[in-house]
């Protein structure tokens, strides 16, 4: 998990926001982004994550890990006054990546 926190870490610029958001799960808050940057940069990180070398992890295996990825945009998805409709469309969009085939990027 520290790898991959520090990949996506990474991969954001200093003005945006990286933080868990449950258990597996990881929100990064991009201001001033737009819809259209916002799916560039996730696809960005999605293949970043994806070519991780994790090799060193088990001993003698060769691992790899993938993510799938939900995007919401303001005001697309949700209003400065309703964040948790922001939230619920994000969390949508990623499980439409996850029943999608999984390794993808997705919005709602």
């Amino acid at each position: 998990m520290k790898q991959l926190t520090m990949n996506v870490r990474d991969s954001i610029r200093e003005s945006d926001i990286l933080a868990r958001y449950g258990g597996e799960e990881f929100v990064v808050i991009m201001p001033v982004a737009g819809l259209s940057n916002a799916l560039k940069k996730a696809d960005k990180i999605r293949r970043s994550v994806e070519s991780m070398n994790l090799d060193n992890i088990v001993s003698g295996q060769s691992l790899k890990m993938t993510i799938s990825i939900g995007v919401a945009s303001f005001p697309e998805h949700g209003t400065e006054f309703n964040t948790l409709v922001l939230v619920a469309s994000a969390d949508s969009a990623l499980y439409k990546a996850k029943d999608g085939g999984r390794n993808r990027v997705e919005a709602p």
